[in-house]
């Protein structure tokens, strides 16, 4: 038998190693699929799938946590059945309504959007939500068994198939049509991947007695119970929800708000290439937020508060290294990777304004896992929605002035203004103590240091070669060169205490702490 992860940083690896690749493959494949239908088709698809994007959050994170309890609070199995088939029920309407509504409205939402083109593939966009409560109800019942394993399979294959099916249907539809009708892809590659997803599931699921007896039997206090999914669904969703709301935000403001309207779709599109490496990079933060989860709630609700700041402190220090890192690196290097992934370097300074989001997003996520695992998943919906609508201010009033790179302004300044709240609410309950300027100090320099060795070495390596090659060059060696220095840096510099580095997984054999 493998032996037992025995700290959360351990545990955040192993979990990281299954959510890599799902999440991997969801933010991605954006690539291949901008350099296959340009940037007017990447404009189109980045419009229509955030709308899914935020139903499925829900579908992911939230109901299935709601199933769990009630799967954990209701072991006799008449009671048991009764509430999965209320909640099934009950989710079907919800999402059926949600679905039907976006295939009713398409023309409204295209004509909100700007761009009444949009209306075939946001129709289309409207399919997969109808798969959505099937998945939640099943994910909850093994959530609520503890049993990650088949949640975790279809996850992956609902995303190889989705990326597999969207690639396919985008390039044929480019060969044939044109960018509008490559948009449909997104529609139809989000429901061929539910199928596959919930085919996997019904595997699973089909050895269970309790989803082949439904029960049409209410349970007492039905209504209270259908308020209680949505209000708590919906709180949960919060840490997983701030990078898909500002691009549903973007969707309807960025090419209304854009001086040049009959380039403003291109424009756009150069813009989104910046969501597939801000996710990407998120993807490690929100695999260690979640991860710290079970231990500061154990820890709060016996009533070691101390011990629980002490571990939500831990997780904000690692989110704020290394995700700081990440964005620094990613601005640094973003006149290469522009090049090396989407074949030209337009929109260079609105992507390296947007890599700030890897940075205040992750530590929002971060922050509002931690808050609901103290019970105030409540205050982080509303610093949530205290962003979305800094967000859409600023698209407002900087996008008319600055173009794109308002818009990646108005996304920093959002994320950083959740971030920083999210930091005072939580010092305020007494789950975290906030950072010594030494800290600051130290990891400012690392971040410096790096961020001055990648712009030099960029520099000298884009003289030398031509323009694509000298791109991937540049980004491969310096990428994997700068994260080794930035490891040296906070080494030599003791960024960490010995015990939060010798919990980090693998580098403190490699480095051991310097007394």
């Amino acid at each position: 038998m493998p032996e037992p992860p025995k700290t959360w940083f351990q545990a955040a690896v192993y979990l990281s190693l299954a959510a890599l690749a799902a999440k991997g493959m969801s933010a991605l494949y954006k690539i291949p699929y901008q350099n296959i239908t340009g940037d007017t088709g990447f404009y189109v698809y980045q419009q229509v799938y955030p709308l899914y994007g935020a139903a499925l959050v829900l579908g992911t994170y939230g109901f299935p946590l709601v199933i769990a309890k009630a799967v954990a609070s209701h072991e006799e199995e008449g009671t048991l059945r009764q509430h999965l088939s209320f909640y099934l029920l009950s989710m079907f309407i919800f999402f059926s309504l949600l679905g039907t509504s976006v295939i009713a409205g398409a023309p409204l939402l295209a004509s909100l959007m700007g761009d009444e083109q949009l209306t075939g593939a946001i129709r289309w966009m409207g399919a997969p939500f109808f798969l959505v409560p099937f998945f939640a109800a099943a994910r909850g019942y093994y959530q609520g068994k503890q049993t990650a394993g088949p949640a975790a399979v279809s996850h992956v294959a609902e995303q190889f198939v989705r990326v597999l099916v969207i690639l396919a249907a985008a390039w044929t539809a480019m060969q044939t049509a044109g960018v509008y009708e490559a948009g449909r892809s997104a529609g139809i590659g989000a429901f061929a991947g539910g199928v596959a997803g919930l085919f996997v599931l019904w595997l699973f699921v089909k050895k269970e007695p309790y989803w082949y007896k439904p029960s049409w039997q209410l349970p007492s206090g039905w209504p209270l119970l259908i308020g209680s999914m949505l209000k708590q669904g919906l709180f949960v969703s919060a840490s997983a929800m701030i990078l898909v709301l500002f691009q549903v935000v973007d969707a309807f403001t960025i090419v209304r708000q854009l001086p040049d309207r009959e380039g403003a779709a291109g424009l756009k599109g150069i813009y989104d290439r910046s969501w597939p490496l801000i996710q990407f990079g998120a993807v490690v933060t929100t695999v260690f937020s979640y991860a710290v989860i079970p231990s500061v709630t154990k820890a709060w609700y016996t009533g070691r508060r101390a011990e629980a700041a002490e571990e939500a402190t831990k997780a904000m220090k690692v989110c704020i290294v290394f995700g700081g890192a990440a964005a620094v690196g990613m601005a640094a290097l973003m006149p290469s990777v522009n090049v090396m992934m989407f074949t030209d370097g337009a929109g260079t300074e609105a992507l390296q304004i947007s890599a700030a989001v890897v940075l205040t997003g992750s530590v929002f996520m971060t922050g509002a896992a931690l808050m609901y695992a103290i019970g105030r998943e409540g205050a982080a919906f509303l610093i949530l929605a205290g962003a979305a609508g800094i967000k859409a201010a600023g698209n407002l009033l900087l996008i008319p002035a600055y173009g794109i790179s308002g818009a990646a302004a108005a996304s920093a300044v959002a994320g950083f203004a959740a971030a920083l709240t999210a930091f005072i609410y939580l010092a305020g309950c007494g789950c975290f103590r906030p950072f010594s300027v030494y800290f600051w100090l130290k990891t400012g320099a690392a971040f410096a240091v790096m961020a001055a060795f990648v712009l030099l070495l960029q520099e000298g390596i884009l003289f030398f070669l031509d323009e694509r090659s000298g791109a991937a060059a540049s980004t491969l060696f310096l990428g994997s060169a700068g994260a080794l220095l930035f490891i040296i840096l906070i080494w030599r510099m003791q960024v960490f205490t010995e015990k939060e580095w010798n919990e980090l997984p693998k580098v403190h054999k490699i480095l051991p702490y310097r007394h």
